[in-house]
């Protein structure tokens, strides 16, 4: 099925803009964003340009769910981590409530499910010419059907299977939306840390250009990851880390 702006609405009343194909939906809500305010949110079945974080790119094939949700700026600014905690709750909610998969979530923004990543979450903070906040967007894109990998992403990419798409899109837009209006609710990291895969495992992440293994021990309120290494507590709010099986 298509994506449809009546159907998404009826769950989600804000304005909608949906494309065939796009380069990336978080390109287009930064075109927009001087034009649109407020709530707005952006969604195509297959991208040509798709990014993830650091630059990397995001494989988007029409067998895909790719959006982007334009927030208010306001109390979300004070906390842009916590947003992407929340995104991916609401990520998982919407997966949970319109099939039988439970995903799960790594820290800080990957969703997976059978022990591979099936969706991606890339926010970013928009500034205006004198560098003050405009507004943040929050991408998600999520492999539904996709079998058929590139060689670097076959053994790591995995997919939700038949999830009809206009729910799914409404209700992580219904859900983040709900989560943002009431961004410093600690029930959302509680959520978030329910659904996460590296709480009491090894993870492996790099600082300052120096390779560390920690455990991963919590998560604290703000989406930080709190890990202990030789005894020492050391709190992570941004990077990458791999997950040591």
């Amino acid at each position: 099925m298509k994506l449809n702006t009546e159907k998404i609405t009826e769950i989600i009343p804000i304005p909608i803009h949906l494309y065939d194909c796009i380069d990336s939906t978080n390109n287009e809500a930064k075109r927009r964003a001087q034009f649109d305010r407020g709530y707005h949110l952006y969604a195509t079945q297959r991208q040509t340009a798709g990014r993830g974080r650091r630059g990397h790119d995001f494989y988007s094939p029409d067998t895909g769910l790719y959006m982007t949700l334009s927030l208010r700026v306001g109390r979300c600014l004070q906390g842009v981590q916590k947003i992407t905690c929340a995104a991916a709750v609401a990520v998982c909610e919407a997966v949970e409530e319109l099939s039988d998969k439970r995903p799960q979530i790594k820290w800080v923004n990957d969703i997976f499910v059978g022990g591979k990543k099936a969706a991606g979450i890339l926010t970013e903070l928009l500034t205006d010419s004198q560098n003050r906040p405009r507004a943040v967007i929050v991408g998600i894109g999520l492999n539904l059907t996709t079998n058929d990998f590139p060689d670097q992403l076959a053994d790591i990419a995995g997919s939700f299977g038949e999830i009809e798409v206009n729910a799914l899109c409404g209700r992580i837009a219904a859900g983040l939306i709900s989560y943002c209006e009431s961004i410093d609710d600690i029930s959302i990291i509680e959520k978030y840390k329910l659904r996460n895969l590296c709480i009491d495992r090894t993870i492996s992440y790099r600082k300052d250009g120096t390779l560390h293994k920690a455990k991963a021990v919590d998560i604290d309120a703000d989406g930080g990851l709190i890990v202990e290494e030789n005894g020492e507590i050391t709190t992570l709010n941004s990077g990458e880390i791999s997950v040591i099986l």
